[in-house]
């Protein structure tokens, strides 16, 4: 599976989570937290990328790191998934 996580439509907390719900086919039973994100990425198959990565961390701050740094995180863990990101055009 393929996915694309658009970083421009994580403008809060909720947001985020609910784009990262939809892009990567989350389970209806999704925590909507960070523990909930590794738990379901760490096991999962899909190549993830997130574009707008700018747009999200400008709304989410601090937030948008440890959202980044799980990804990563899970991708070094999971040989099954794997997480980029594509830098915004200039």
């Amino acid at each position: 599976m393929r996915c694309i996580i658009d970083g421009a439509a994580m403008t809060d907390r909720a947001a985020a989570h609910a784009e990262l719900a939809r892009a990567l086919e989350f389970p209806g039973y999704y925590g909507a937290n960070l523990d909930a994100l590794w738990d379901l990425t760490s096991t999962m198959n899909a190549e993830a990328a997130l574009i707008h990565p700018a747009a999200m961390l400008n709304a989410l701050g601090v937030y948008g790191c440890k959202i980044l740094q799980t990804l990563i995180e899970a991708s070094e863990e999971n040989p099954g998934f794997s997480f980029r990101v594509e830098e915004d055009a200039a």
